[in-house]
């Protein structure tokens, strides 16, 4: 069974999924703070809607 070994990038935030979350995490922040009063009530929204 032949094998091909690829080597990544030391960083590789493209092919990390955590990275897409934290992406998509802090956009929906930056969008919901503009109708909250507080950062903490905008990340309590998201994460709420994210779970």
């Amino acid at each position: 069974m032949p094998f091909t070994l690829s080597y990544l990038p030391p960083y590789s935030p493209d092919l990390k999924k955590i990275e897409k979350c934290w992406s998509w995490l802090k956009a929906r922040i930056r969008h919901c703070i503009e109708q909250f009063d507080s950062l903490h009530d905008a990340m309590d929204s998201v994460l709420k809607a994210a779970s």
